[in-house]
């Protein structure tokens, strides 16, 4: 993944980010308990969430592996 598409996501997950406090975005990541990866089912809501055009992405030949390695970095302090 480019530095440039990297860089846009985390803006894009940092536009979300701004948008809501920490005590409701760390409220939210406690209550995702209905899958075996708690952090990673975050990390994709934050994604979706952000609205990113993710056809960007898969254009650039871009997997979901890609992607999720990219958010898990993003979103480390909620790990």
């Amino acid at each position: 993944m480019s530095k440039e598409l990297f860089g846009s996501i985390a803006d894009a997950i940092d536009i979300v980010m701004s948008r809501h406090s920490l005590k409701t975005i760390v409220k939210y990541r406690q209550n995702v308990w209905y899958v075996e990866n708690q952090f990673i089912a975050f990390c994709w809501s934050m994604f979706h969430i952000s609205k990113f055009d993710y056809k960007t992405l898969y254009d650039a030949g871009l997997n979901d592996s890609h992607i999720e390695t990219a958010l898990k970095r993003i979103l480390s302090d909620f790990e």
